[in-house]
């Protein structure tokens, strides 16, 4: 193996120790010109395995780069969500999508698409920051006070990604608060327009977020009221699925 192929290698195995990675962070580690550790870097943006954060000068790994998760953890909540991920599709005839926290966005690792128009987003989309989308803050809703504090001034200023996305921290404050107290987040076409989308928590040990399960579709087909009057059933599934997750050991605290 030449040496800038092992160097990639090298690099790629970084993200273990943390999720966030630059050009100079990587040389000093590495030993080597920061020029190395651009192309290094470069290489996997190129190859997909790794995508520019919100400020543009550090890394992250991306959706494709999750089958090299070593502790498998990401995969086996997959695994143990996929015949809900499909009883909810089945119950209500639309998309069903199901993601986790990668660093500051929400990554979609498995989906199941409704006939007829498709929404949203699946596991071949560009991840999401946690404050847009109702299965972003179904996520970052049920992380502590502390880590949404830290998101959001991490990510600041908070990414519009429609005209309804909600940016000032003060409206994302409430906006948490309120999923907390109905234990599911609702779109506002703050991330997809023309859809709409409920999104539940899969909760490990401790209530830790393991990973969201989003239920949508187009807002002429999948109107509010039709939304509203799934919610009950929803919960049904739901409260079975999270009596196996809790099974999961708690997601460790994220720095961001």
């Amino acid at each position: 193996m030449n040496k800038g192929s092992l160097r990639v290698l090298n690099v790629l195995s970084l993200f273990s120790r943390k999720p966030l990675w630059g050009v100079t962070e990587v040389s000093r580690e590495l030993g080597c010109a920061k020029n190395s550790a651009f192309e290094a870097l470069d290489t996997l943006h190129q190859e997909g395995y790794v995508i520019r954060d919100t400020s543009g000068q550090k890394y992250q790994l991306s959706h494709v780069a999750l089958g090299f998760i070593a502790d498998g953890d990401a995969l086996d909540v997959r695994s143990l969500c996929q015949p809900y991920l499909s009883a909810l599709q089945r119950l209500t005839n639309e998309s069903a999508f199901l993601s986790i926290i990668v660093g500051r966005y929400n990554v979609c690792i498995d989906s199941i698409q409704a006939d007829g128009v498709k929404v949203g987003y699946s596991p071949l989309s560009q991840p999401i920051p946690l404050h847009a989308g109702s299965g972003s803050r179904a996520l970052l809703g049920f992380l502590q006070d502390d880590e949404v504090a830290r998101y959001i001034e991490a990510a600041a200023p908070l990414q519009r990604v429609t005209p309804t996305t909600i940016v000032e921290p003060e409206k994302l404050w409430a906006e948490i608060k309120l999923v907390r107290s109905r234990g599911f987040a609702r779109s506002y076409e703050d991330f997809s327009t023309g859809a709409n989308f409920l999104s539940f928590p899969v909760l490990g040990a401790m209530d830790r977020p393991l990973a969201a399960i989003t239920i949508g579709g187009p807002v002429q087909r999948f109107t509010i009221e039709i939304a509203d009057a799934s919610i009950p059933a929803i919960r049904s599934i739901m409260a079975e699925l999270n009596q196996h997750s809790r099974m999961f050991p708690a997601v460790p605290i994220i720095r961001f």
